[in-house]
């Protein structure tokens, strides 16, 4: 089974750099293929692979069977134009083999100047998109599945629509623990109309890894001093025809300080990052930023705290 897993991915990831997907469109949900942690956006907005704890909900359910223990998570993004999101997340063991988790998203913009042709502003108006829900990861021998189930809204001016969505993933692990592979299909569902037709919502399909290639221990007792990851993951948007390659690679010391990097292609907006990550006892402090091209206002900061119990 360790053998025809990998190929599997394999497959996966000709499948996901060679889809041709439908007609490219942007779409008024796109806040639903941004990562919500300021873990997986440092790294590139990566993490399917190796996602576990409370933002597996976002990055894939099936790392709801990793999960040890309950882990709570708050998130803010400051984006350009004064977009902001806010995110709260929990994942609760269900035992050693399957895990829940719960989610609420709200991202908002206000003060948005409309307009109906070039020329003077027609006035102004806010656009305000919410997604909440839950999901459920099982380990089943030695592949981890899950499902996210997500209800979702928009309300642009003074329209509004409402609709559903939902996310499949899978994930293993290889090489006792060194290597890590998951994929999730993202995003499916459907919305009402808003004003004259349904916003189409972002079908994505992510292919990824992580490894871990150094760890070094102390000599004295055996903990754990330095731990690196280097990840890969290759995403496919099939509303707007978008390929994109995420790297990223992270180094933690003593199990408490943890510097990231990362790079995003094929993005307007965007393609290196960078964050750091701080654990006290059973909170968890993480920040990213996200330089973004000239003309766009400065850079983007993720803040997000988890807590563990």
């Amino acid at each position: 089974m360790t053998v025809r897993f990998p190929l599997l991915f394999f497959f996966l990831l000709l499948a996901v750099t060679s889809a041709s997907g439908l007609r490219a469109q942007d779409s008024g949900l796109s806040f639903l293929t941004l990562g919500m942690d300021a873990e997986a956006l440092a790294r590139g907005d990566a993490g399917v692979a190796g996602a576990s704890g409370a933002f597996a909900t976002t990055w894939n359910p099936a790392g709801l069977a990793r999960s040890e223990g309950s882990v709570i998570g708050v998130s803010h993004h400051v984006w350009i134009a004064d977009i902001r999101t806010y995110a709260a997340s929990g994942a609760f063991s269900l035992g050693k083999r399957s895990g829940l988790g719960v989610f609420v998203t709200a991202t908002g913009a206000g003060n948005l100047e409309a307009r109906d042709q070039p020329g003077e502003s027609a006035g102004l108006f806010d656009a305000q998109f919410v997604a909440a829900g839950a999901a459920l990861g099982q380990q089943l021998g030695p592949i981890r599945a899950g499902v996210a189930i997500k209800f979702l809204s928009e309300r642009i001016y003074t329209n509004s629509a409402n609709g559903y969505g939902f996310d499949v993933g899978v994930q293993t692990d290889i090489m006792n623990g060194s290597i890590l592979l998951g994929a999730t299909y993202s995003n499916l569902g459907s919305m009402e109309e808003l004003n004259v037709e349904a916003t189409e919502l972002p079908r994505t399909l992510r292919v990824g890894a992580e490894i871990y290639p150094f760890r070094a221990v102390t000599a004295l007792d055996g903990e754990l001093f330095l731990s690196m990851s280097l990840l890969a993951e290759v995403s496919r948007n099939f509303v707007t025809e978008r390929t994109q390659w995420h790297f990223g690679t992270s180094a933690e010391v003593l199990e408490t300080v943890t510097a990231r990097i990362g790079y995003l292609s094929n993005d307007f907006l965007r393609d290196f990052s960078a964050g750091v990550g701080i654990e006290v006892a059973d909170l968890m402090f993480d920040y990213a930023v996200l330089p973004f091209e000239d003309g766009f206002g400065g850079p983007a900061h993720i803040l997000t705290l988890r807590y563990g119990f």
